[in-house]
């Protein structure tokens, strides 16, 4: 009886957990985020990019783990929600700068991105999901 409890217990944590969103990165594989509302781009209610790229990028990128930052990089140029950006090849351009340990390039190509897209984005997109 007891060894159903504690499994029942577990198993309603790590499913409320999912529905959350905030199972940890090594259990879910890459982090993904979902619209909460149209209000959503402050600190407490971020958008689902702005929600993924702190779960995903500013860890990988505080803590110098060029391999998660490759990782993520390479997830984050699917993101882009018009074919005519190059928000693809600038995303992969990071990836391959992770891998060789360039940390210049990657933050030349994370600022290429955001100067590009972000404010776009920002109008059109920011409640699209993140997956």
């Amino acid at each position: 009886m007891k060894h159903r409890s504690w499994f029942a217990l577990l198993a309603s944590v790590i499913v409320g957990a999912s529905v959350l969103g905030v199972v940890p990165a090594g259990v879910q594989g890459v982090q993904t985020a979902r619209a909460d509302d149209a209000a959503c781009g402050t600190k407490d209610n971020p958008c689902p990019l702005q929600k993924w790229m702190r779960a995903n990028m500013g860890p990988a990128m505080a803590a110098s783990d060029m391999g998660a930052l490759a990782k993520a990089l390479d997830h984050s140029a699917t993101f882009s929600p018009d074919a005519s950006w190059t928000w693809a090849k600038i995303s992969k351009d990071g990836a391959d700068a992770a891998r060789k340990g360039d940390t210049a390039a990657v933050k030349a190509a994370c600022k290429s991105c955001h100067e590009s897209y972000k404010d776009k984005y920002k109008a059109q997109f920011r409640t699209r999901p993140v997956t």
